[in-house]
């Protein structure tokens, strides 16, 4: 049902439920006052905003610290009465902490106060309140830790790192993911897309100051060590999956106290970062030293055991009071092309093309080689072929450049690599001899109209038809979960885009007691969403097992408006000078590092890791919800 809501002089609806408890009267933050109840005492919630404020601020700059006390101590003087010279001097006090404070939390601060004034003065008690007395929720938030799926506390770590408060600020990073040297350097940083920064000049190089935190402590020789409670006697739970999602929910529930047992059917945990990922994207050192971390704590991985084979999943339903799924998508999607089911020699799916090459088993050779789709997976086949000594590398998409989901880096990287891209191409007929692919007959592609994935959908160019040669072919277009290991579970339910069923918020099933989140519920994802629904999954299992019951608690519910309210503006007329350039991180030559799996990207030297962080505007805002 559709609400209305106020700001300003402005009204717009929304249809945003509340989850759970009251519902929400107003909201008092970054952009003004937010009014859904005429009723508020928008004077007493100011006073609370700004306490909230008070508590927050970190005391480095005349204009944040005594101006928003000075705010505070106008509105507590405020009455029904005529208080022009109070007014003024509120405004002026604003004004001053909008404009002379040093980082985004002092200056945004400003705006309730001025907007009160402007807006709202008149509103302070006009109506009677719905629901009684008001009941306050103080919020702390940046444009780029909202942004991070895992609400990584992004401008605290950046600060330690300027500070070289290097262990405090790997602790932080730590409170969010044990995977600090992994998302350091795999993470798609969807952050940086929020970065304000990126409004004056360029985007904080975010990703890598994660992993300059994590990379100094392995420079100083110490392994990464992580910190959790004793197992205390609470029940103990099982996780399918040794992928960044169930390690990631192991990992916070050790924390909690919780003996957590992973059954894991690869050789080696990691799930896809393990053999999906190639060690010159991530070393496999950085990977197993995390995992080890994650294994002192207490967290028992069970490897080889293939749930639905060496333990049925009712045998954990029996074993356990609580299982959380997270299996991943082990399997390549079909391109439904002509030879595809055939098993002809040098056809391989991309799934299984890394799997192999990471694992050390065999994968075809020949002297030419075309991958087929415009992921990051099909990146990854495509770069790691150039190291095979493929002499000739395609890479076949269908729609253009500008469509490809794959990282533009991923992209730049693999044509500076030697791989040749066919834009616009698709795949119509496997051709063979013997036995053995010999190559792939293609039809050229347009853009028509845009699918329901918002790109332009390709279509077929009549008469287009042409024939590359190649010894091996790999698809790499989509992947897939296997659920077999389910057969027979009755309450489990699968979508339509074959992933698990779940309540979107507690990623509880409806089979009391069973979670799942990942990529077996989200679908193809980053790494980064994986780690986050981990965490949640973690929440609604401690949950669980301590009440009974799963249900959204309050970070559900800031999460839920802060989405809706907007902690970031796309066209925010920042006022600072430009021209404080992004530091890059260092890369081995081209040359080099084709000769074998060398990590290519080699991060921040301690100067231009602790510089990198200076350009961080700091920026946190303090916001309060009004139930």
């Amino acid at each position: 049902m559709l609400s209305t809501w106020r700001s300003g002089s402005n009204a717009y609806k929304t249809s945003l439920p509340p989850l759970g408890g009251r519902p929400l009267r107003a909201f008092i933050g970054w952009g003004g006052i937010i009014l859904k109840d005429a009723g508020v005492d928008l004077l007493a919630a100011l006073k609370e905003y700004y306490r909230a404020v008070q508590r927050e601020s970190c005391g480095r700059c005349v204009p944040c610290r005594v101006g928003t006390k000075l705010i505070l101590q106008i509105l507590e003087k405020l009455s029904e009465g005529d208080q022009s010279a109070l007014r003024r001097q509120l405004k002026s006090i604003a004004l001053l902490v909008q404009q002379g404070s040093k980082c985004e939390l002092g200056q945004s601060a400003a705006k309730p106060a001025l907007d009160f004034l402007d807006n709202f003065d008149r509103l302070a008690s006009s109506a009677p309140g719905e629901g009684g007395p008001a009941e306050y929720k103080a919020v702390v938030a940046a444009p780029c830790m909202q942004r991070c799926p895992a609400h990584l506390d992004i401008p605290r770590y950046m600060e330690c790192t300027q500070e070289v408060r290097f262990r405090e600020g790997l602790d932080v990073i730590r409170e969010s993911t044990a995977l600090a040297g992994v998302l350091g350097r795999v993470c798609v940083h969807p952050c940086e897309d929020h970065c304000r920064r990126g409004l004056v000049d360029e985007p904080l190089a975010i990703r890598g100051i994660k992993r300059f935190l994590a990379d100094y402590e392995l420079g100083r020789g110490r392994r990464p060590r992580l910190d959790g409670a004793r197992m205390n006697g609470r029940p103990p739970v099982a996780v399918i999956g040794a992928g960044p999602a169930g390690l990631s929910c192991a990992y916070q529930l050790a924390r909690r106290g919780y003996k957590v047992t992973v059954y894991e059917a690869l050789p080696v945990a990691g799930g896809m970062l393990a053999v999906g990922i190639p060690p010159y994207r991530l070393p496999r050192d950085i990977l197993q030293g995390e995992i080890e971390a994650i294994k002192e704590l207490g967290v028992d991985i069970q490897y080889n055991t293939r749930v639905g084979r060496e333990i049925s999943f009712k045998e954990l339903l029996q074993s356990y009071r609580a299982v959380f799924i997270a299996t991943g998508l082990h399997e390549s999607a079909r391109m439904g092309v002509e030879g595809e089911t055939a098993g002809y020699e040098g056809f391989v799916p991309g799934v299984k093309y890394l799997r192999n090459l990471n694992l050390g088993l065999p994968v075809p050779r020949g002297k030419s080689i075309a991958v087929v789709g415009g992921g990051n997976v099909a990146m990854d086949c495509a770069r790691s072929s150039v190291r095979l000594g493929f002499e000739e590398v395609y890479l076949l998409y269908r729609r253009s450049r500008a469509e490809m989901p794959a990282n533009e880096c991923e992209v730049r990287d693999a044509e500076a690599e030697g791989v040749k891209f066919y834009f616009q191409v698709n795949p119509v007929r496997i051709v063979a001899e013997d036995g053995k692919v010999k190559g792939v007959e293609c039809v050229r592609m347009e853009l028509g109209e845009p699918d329901a994935s918002g790109r332009r959908r390709p279509v077929p160019v009549p008469g287009s038809e042409f024939f590359l040669s190649c010894e091996v072919l790999v698809p790499a277009i989509g992947q897939v979960a296997d659920l077999s290991f389910l057969d027979g579970m009755e309450g489990l339910e699968v979508t339509k885009g074959g992933t698990l069923a779940v309540d979107p918020v507690t990623l509880a099933t409806k089979v009391p007691g069973v979670f799942a989140g990942g990529d077996i519920v989200l679908g193809p994802r980053t790494v980064v969403e994986a780690v986050a629904q981990g965490n949640r999954a973690a929440l609604s299992i401690d949950q669980y097992l301590t009440s009974g019951k799963v249900k959204a608690g309050p970070q559900d519910l800031v999460d839920a408006w802060l989405k809706e309210f907007g902690v970031f503006d796309a066209v925010e007329e920042v006022g600072l000078p430009s021209g404080w350039p992004r530091k890059e991180e260092k890369a081995a030559p081209v040359e080099e590092r084709l000769q074998d799996f060398r990590e290519v990207e080699l991060g921040f030297d301690f100067d231009d890791g602790v510089a990198e962080t200076a350009r961080c505007l700091r920026c946190y805002r303090v916001g309060l919800m009004v139930f």
